[in-house]
């Protein structure tokens, strides 16, 4: 799967936010900012139902981010890899346990003790989770890929996204 016509230059494709030939780390970056941005509306917020509406989208999009992260972005580093000192390991178990905060915070009630609690704790983990992937990961994106494969690597994400996007929505339905 290429961007690149025979002539060299990117060919358009229309995957909701991708810009064709951006860069992997521009696009987690976004997904970052918006996690970001919908846990800081999750935390303002003061009714109980727009609260489990806000939770209920911001853990889709952190399953639909986590996932495609994982499956293209993790193992394209760890395929890469020189040596065993590479985060991924954690980074998987970060996902995870935000995923498990999710779940316990989708069974406590907005405005408790609890719930203040485990937002802070998600908020704290999120952001850590970011700063690291964001200083390290990046790195290594940029140190192991050209730039023709960190946008082959966006495309790829993007597709994967999109097909976790549609299976999330089928299991809502």
């Amino acid at each position: 799967m290429s961007l690149s016509t025979s002539s060299g230059a990117p060919q358009p494709r229309a995957h909701g936010g991708f810009t064709p030939g951006s860069d992997i780390r521009d696009q987690l970056r976004g997904d970052h900012q918006k996690a970001l941005a919908e846990l800081e509306a999750l935390q303002a917020e003061a009714d109980a139902q727009r609260c489990y509406e806000l939770l209920t989208q911001l853990r889709r999009g952190w399953v639909i981010h986590a996932l495609a992260e994982e499956t293209v972005v993790y193992r394209a580093v760890e395929s890469m890899a020189v040596d065993s000192n590479n985060r991924a390991d954690e980074r998987f178990i970060e996902h995870e346990l935000v995923e498990g905060l999710f779940d316990k915070l989708s069974r406590s009630g907005p405005g408790t003790h609890e719930w203040h609690a485990r937002l802070n704790i998600v908020r704290g983990l999120v952001a850590r989770h970011i700063e690291t992937e964001e200083k390290g990961l990046f790195r290594q994106l940029g140190e192991r890929f050209d730039a023709a494969a960190l946008a082959e690597m966006a495309e790829s994400f993007e597709l994967t996204r999109e097909k976790l996007t549609l299976l999330e929505e089928a299991k809502a339905a």
